[in-house]
């Protein structure tokens, strides 16, 4: 829609100008487009065709004294025309019947009496007058079956449009409009729908006679926009469609969204077909919604700025708490080591265990210590690259090669891939699920280890399986938290924080860890590791 000049038209809502402005395209309804029956005479048809007949005698014999002979024929012709026009073919037909015969009861000597016995001359006279009677009927019943045939297009062409405006004129929200632009670049409305008024506050008879009525409602920041669209849609000839303010007569701004098509019309003109939808409640709640995630997104950046901020601080802490932790340990250990060489021997056997049980703690909490400095360095020291698991795998083995031999312990490895990992953290992992697989173990039972891995997506899946005491289904999720053993230290040595290190290597490469297992049946730790090459890797 357009702000420019626009030309008045002289009429107001005329009752054709919607049907008139129609594509030329049938449009399917559900009444008026069903084909009719054709058109039968009513018995008054013959009726009246005979009397118009019969008239056209009884006058020939009343003006007898002052018509010509061939009088008689040319009034039947008016007849059978009437008939014809009125009735169509076959009463013209009885007319012509009538006629002839009236003409031969009538007119021609003897009165009252049929002769047919006829002069060469008369006889052509008379096939020439059946012919050119036929023709009359026949080419005026043509003509009446098109006037039918033009009174019915009216009616279904008047029917449609009803159909159409019942359609257009209570559609909610909306208003459908045909807009034609006219000689001298101005614009006039062909047909505006009746909710016009609910939607802007203009009547449609305001449209038709000043479409600025309308267009003069679209704020000033949107006319460009609006122009645009259309100049655009001209040149491709496609439909357009844009969001556009309107300033309601009531003085709310309301959001619109038009869509319209050109169209050229047979006088060179072109027609606007569109619609007009009132679309602010959505345009509202979109706008609202946008500066609720704005919002969010805000909140989400200062929680995780405080987030990292605070893990930041948390990592500082252990690693200061981890280092001022070790040093009055490092005393407490020399002291101990110096206490039992020079005491050693004045102590009995009870004693002796006592200070032993001393020395074993202060040797878990230096363990406990370095633990918890591994732990909270993880994440910053993380380098993803493209790392050889079957290298490091072969390197964790032999670091653990006198534990596999000193408990007679086999191991089963197959291929490993390349995958994108921090090769120190990787080296970790395995060193973790490894040592344990060969730690927690059924006394007197040789263990039985192994390492496989196969593709997962864009993941490769890694497993450590052995035949050790296993894991109850419900300590399955608890094995992976901070400082959570599930057997005595004097049965298993550890601090419990491996896997604890295990998984938040694998979670912070784009993984995820989980055991399956039951108690005294082994153990299977799966974990997941980016593929080399794949989309989802981390960036080192």
């Amino acid at each position: 829609m357009r702000g420019t000049t626009v030309e008045m038209t002289p009429h107001a809502d005329p009752p054709g100008a919607y049907a008139e402005g129609m594509t030329s395209e049938p449009v399917a309804l559900s009444s008026g487009t069903s084909p009719r029956p054709p058109v039968r005479v009513r018995p008054g048809g013959y009726v009246v065709a005979a009397l118009l007949a019969t008239t056209m005698l009884l006058v020939r014999l009343a003006l007898g004294g002052v018509l010509a002979t061939n009088v008689p024929y040319l009034l039947s012709f008016v007849a059978i025309t009437a008939s014809a026009l009125l009735y169509g073919f076959r009463p013209a037909l009885l007319a012509l019947a009538v006629s002839a015969l009236g003409v031969n009861l009538l007119v021609r000597p003897p009165f009252l009496a049929l002769d047919f016995s006829f002069s060469t001359s008369e006889l052509l006279g008379n096939v020439l007058y059946l012919l050119v009677g036929v023709t009359i009927a026949w080419m005026g019943g043509a003509r009446q079956e098109a006037f039918v045939a033009a009174e019915r297009a009216r009616e279904d062409l008047a029917e449609r449009e009803a159909t159409l405006r019942a359609l257009t004129d209570h559609l909610p929200g909306a208003v459908t409009y045909q807009v034609e632009e006219t000689p001298g670049g101005g614009r006039a409305f062909r047909y505006v729908s009746a909710n016009l008024e609910d939607l802007v506050g203009v009547t449609p008879r305001e449209a038709y006679e000043d479409p600025n009525a309308l267009y003069g409602l679209v704020v000033p920041q949107d006319v460009p926009r609006l122009l645009a669209a259309e100049r655009e849609a001209l040149a491709r000839h496609e439909p357009f469609e844009v969001e556009a303010d309107f300033r309601h007569r009531d003085g709310r701004i309301r959001r619109m969204h038009l869509a319209s098509r050109p169209r050229r019309l047979t006088n060179g003109r072109t027609v606007w077909d569109g619609v007009q939808f009132d679309v602010t409640e959505r345009h509202e709640a979109r706008a609202a919604l946008e500066r609720l995630n704005a919002d969010l997104e805000r909140r989400v950046e200062e929680r995780t700025e405080q987030l990292l901020r605070s893990n930041r601080e948390l990592e500082q802490f252990a690693f200061v708490a981890s280092h001022d932790l070790k040093a009055p340990l490092r005393t407490i250990t020399s002291y101990l080591q110096l206490l039992e060489l020079k005491f050693g021997g004045a102590l009995d056997e009870k004693g002796r265990r006592y200070f032993g049980f001393t020395v074993e703690a202060a040797q878990r909490m230096n363990t406990l210590i370095d633990d918890l400095l591994s732990y909270s360095r993880l994440g910053r020291e993380r380098r993803a690259v493209v790392v050889d698991a079957e290298r490091v795998l072969t390197e964790v083995l032999d670091n653990l090669a006198a534990t596999v031999t000193a408990q007679n312990a086999t191991v089963l490895r197959g291929p490993l891939p390349e995958v994108v990992a921090d090769e120190t953290q990787l080296r970790q992992v395995l060193q973790n699920l490894v040592g344990n697989a060969l730690k927690f173990q059924v006394p007197d039972r040789a263990p039985q280890v192994r390492v496989l891995a196969r593709p997962d997506g864009d993941m490769v899946r890694f497993s450590v399986s052995d035949n050790g005491v296993g894991i109850a289904p419900e300590f399955h999720e608890r094995v992976f938290g901070m400082f959570q053993r599930l057997h005595p230290n004097e049965r298993y040595a550890g601090s419990g924080v491996g896997l604890a290190i295990v998984r938040k290597i694998v979670e912070e490469h784009g993984g995820r860890v989980w055991v399956e297992s039951r108690e005294g049946e082994g153990a299977t730790f799966h974990f997941t590791l980016p593929a080399a090459g794949a989309p989802t890797a981390p960036p080192a």
